[in-house]
């Protein structure tokens, strides 16, 4: 099967909003073996609706449309949709109970403009939007008309869903794609995910190469963002012998790069973290002073990590870092606030003030400011301080300030995961 997937929405196309939308559309369809051909982004304009709709039906079985749902007048996209799969419009009323409901849950009664979202094609299935106030719609088989030729009497699916990135997600993950894999049974493919951090994109391909180039056969991606690099490897191994080997393929990448991924599922680095915290029943606290408390964000980002999260603290100058978790004065004045010595007692300290097992720390410059040319832009050390041991670690990030912060939280988090693990750090 083959997919084409429509944006709608202008601020898509005045560099307002990045449409991470389709790009999460197209991940979720491809694990299940269905290619997207197109990606196409459109003016909130009904022509540009039908003639989107209609190309898109002659390429594809599946096309998925995102935007234009909501109750003001520039979202245009159900109209546009009755218009092209002739179809009536319908109210429905457990629609707008369901929004009455979700208004009262907030203390406010619905505004009425807020019932054009109960308004249906009568052709349409709807699918439910477990976070949201907008259905998601799914068209089966065409309706005769403009586009009989282009359907030629196979069913084709047109699924219509919310641009809100959060209720797109949920509508996709519970319905479209359960609903898909079963139609495209015959087209499965299995992908792999390897989550690394901690190396370079050029590197680990440095490393594997022999191995990936002793097997053409497998459809192989980097995916490198600020944290990391993906590898995702997609394939299919229907029998017992490519099962085989692959299962020796996966063995040679763990023995070539293992020590740098950290999850071969979706999770983010700090869930990982926070299950080997529960399964050791240990607890943590963090200091932080140039991540700037993104490293007990992304930590409290987990539910349920309070089992394991005591607390924290963002000691960001001098006096609160002597104040409130001990560093000494003497350390500061010798050493700098960007040192091995401050991140150790910095460890220490919180994890004295919280009582916690293990106590970490960052402490950097992010810039643009700050950087001297023994104490580089990027520079950051980390602390880490448990029953047994302080250490500190020192590290030299590169990008903007946002990315150095994003980096050392990062690395802080696969500090303690190597530590967890008993890992060389």
């Amino acid at each position: 099967m083959k997919a084409t997937i429509i944006s709608i929405g202008n601020e898509l196309l005045n560099g307002k909003t990045v449409n991470s939308n389709a790009a999460f559309i197209a991940a979720k369809l491809y694990e299940i073996g269905i290619v997207t051909g197109r990606i196409v982004a459109i003016r909130d304009e009904t022509a540009a609706i039908l003639e989107s709709l209609e190309q898109a039906l002659a390429q594809s079985e599946v096309v998925i449309t995102t935007g234009g749902l909501g109750p003001t007048p520039d979202d245009i996209t159900k109209n546009a949709l009755a218009n092209f799969f002739h179809s009536e419009m319908v109210f429905n009323e457990a629609i707008w109970q369901k929004i009455e409901q979700r208004f009262r849950q907030r203390g406010i009664p619905a505004p009425e403009v807020n019932r054009v979202q109960a308004w249906i094609p009568e052709k349409a299935r709807l699918i439910d939007n477990p976070i949201g106030s907008a259905p998601g719609l799914h068209f089966e088989t065409p309706s005769p008309g403009g586009i009989a030729a282009a359907a030629g009497g196979a069913a084709k699916h047109t699924f219509v869903l919310p641009g809100v990135p959060q209720e797109m997600k949920a509508i996709v993950a519970e319905s479209v794609i359960p609903f898909l894999r079963q139609k495209n049974a015959a087209g499965l493919i299995e992908v792999r995910l390897y989550r690394t951090t901690g190396v370079a994109e050029s590197k680990i391909y440095e490393l594997c190469r022999a191995l990936l180039e002793s097997r053409p056969e497998y459809e192989v991606a980097f995916l490198p963002k600020t944290t990391g690099v993906d590898l995702r490897v997609a394939l299919r191994e229907k029998d017992a012998a490519k099962k085989q080997r692959f299962a020796e393929f996966e063995t040679g990448l763990f023995q070539t790069i293992g020590k740098y991924i950290y999850t071969t599922g979706p999770e983010e680095l700090e869930e990982v973290v926070g299950k080997l915290l529960r399964e050791r029943r240990l607890t943590l606290a963090a200091a932080e002073s140039c991540t700037g408390g993104l490293v007990q964000d992304k930590i409290t980002d987990i539910a349920g990590s309070s089992d394991y999260f005591i607390g924290g603290m963002v000691a960001y100058s001098n006096e609160s870092k002597m104040r409130h978790l001990g560093v000494r004065a003497e350390s500061l004045q010798r050493y700098g606030a960007v040192s091995e010595a401050v991140a150790r007692e910095m460890a220490e300290g919180v994890r004295r003030a919280f009582g916690a097992d293990l106590g970490i720390s960052t402490t950097g410059i992010a810039g643009p400011g700050g950087a001297t040319p023994e104490k580089p832009l990027g520079l950051i050390y980390l602390g880490l301080a448990t029953a047994q041991k302080t250490a500190a670690k020192k590290f030299l990030l590169i990008g903007d300030r946002v990315m150095i912060k994003e980096r050392g939280a990062q690395a802080a988090l696969e500090l303690l995961r190597r530590e967890l693990l008993g890992m060389e750090s």
